[in-house]
């Protein structure tokens, strides 16, 4: 009876017909002995569980009804999404696996199906229609508000959500704006196609059968592009304008050298990470196009390497990407953190090995005179 006052202690022991001795020394009272004493009162129409109820003006529940109120709960909105999700069954699953990443989705539970049944319609729209549409006019459309998509609200976190469900799954759920905006470009949905931009020259553009002028007069005057997302949506194939291989760096300096040395080369600047602009221009590659990547030897590096190889397997060659060229300019001291992402990395084992042992990088400017001699323009 530790946690009560004196004269609450006096006001139990009255009602129990007990003393104060007593009551203090027994400690505790049982429900059951409450109750049973409750019959003797004026209140004797009351179990102890419908006084409280009265008293605090609401329903009490057993661990067990809880349980089974969250189970119901649970149920019924499984059911639910199921129905709105019927032309979405990716999407449904990934939602009912409860991982991480759909956390946000199982706290909200009932409420939140008005705004997947927004989404489901936005992306069964794009899956019918397959055309490039701004992300601001889809959601003006589906919404009526131009914003309701934007990365802060709601249902535009179900948006990259649903877009993520119905991928071939990256490795990670994109958390960066620039990996959101780059997994809905899956879906043909584009957040920024002014600034979202891949640099090359001596690459030739068709508009369905019609070569394209600007890409034309660009090879002609051996001058480079910066071509945004917004004109590559128009394009419908890419070819180099010599020969069958294209070279791809990640650095534009780097880049800027190469075209130095080879003005009519198709060689191509991705501006480090690819972006929607940089996987569109690759995608448009015909596929008798051979690739040749060169990057840094970091993780960072590698990470890219990998993903363009994922994504154009059998296609794809590492240019200068190797022991001899590591050993050759290993500088700095790679950090705990990011040694750590090398174990996700597949390709370049002997120079993943060297990276962990060493700990150090080594970047492509020591060698870019290997890379101007490799360069053959047939």
């Amino acid at each position: 009876m530790q946690d009560f006052t004196a004269d609450e202690v006096k006001e139990i022991a009255g009602f129990l017909g007990v003393s104060e001795y007593q009551l203090n020394q027994k400690g505790s009272v049982s429900l059951q002995q409450f109750e049973t004493q409750l019959a003797t009162t004026s209140f004797s129409q009351f179990t102890l569980k419908a006084l409280i109820e009265q008293v605090l003006e609401e329903k009490l529940h057993s661990k067990e009804d809880e349980k089974r109120l969250k189970d119901d709960t649970k149920k019924q909105f499984t059911n639910d999404l199921q129905e709105v999700l019927s032309d979405l069954p990716q999407w449904y699953d990934q939602i009912n696996k409860q991982a991480g990443d759909s956390k946000f989705i199982w706290q909200e539970q009932k409420a939140i199906l008005p705004a997947i049944q927004l989404v489901a319609q936005a992306v069964n729209r794009q899956l019918k229609c397959n055309d490039f549409i701004r992300l601001p006019i889809l959601a003006q459309q589906v919404t009526g508000n131009p914003h309701a998509f934007d990365g802060n609200n709601l249902v535009g976190k179900l948006l990259v959500h649903a877009v993520y469900s119905l991928s071939e799954q990256p490795e990670s759920y994109p958390k960066t704006r620039e990996e959101q905006v780059d997994l809905l470009a899956n879906l043909k949905i584009i957040q920024d196609d002014l600034w979202n931009f891949v640099t090359f020259q001596g690459l030739i553009g068709y508009e369905q059968h019609e070569l394209h002028p600007l890409w034309q007069a660009a090879v002609a005057t051996k001058n480079a592009l910066n071509m945004p997302m917004r004109h590559l949506t128009s394009i419908t194939k890419v070819r180099p304008a010599i020969g069958k291989r294209v070279y791809i760096v990640e650095n534009s300096g780097v880049a800027s050298t190469l075209m130095d040395a080879h003005p009519t080369a198709p060689i191509i600047c991705t501006h480090g990470q690819l972006r929607m602009a940089s996987w569109r221009l690759l995608d448009l590659l015909d596929f008798d196009i051979e690739m040749y990547y060169s990057g840094d030897l970091d993780p960072e590096g590698l990470r890219i390497a990998q993903n363009i190889n994922n994504r154009y397997s059998g296609r794809v060659h590492f240019w200068r990407m190797d022991e001899t060229c590591y050993h050759l300019a290993m500088t700095g001291e790679l950090t705990a953190k990011r040694l750590s992402n090398l174990q996700s990395i597949t390709i370049l084992p002997a120079v993943a090995e060297q990276m962990k042992k060493y700990k150090k990088v080594s970047y492509q400017e020591a060698w870019v005179d290997w890379l101007i001699a490799d360069i053959n323009v047939d």
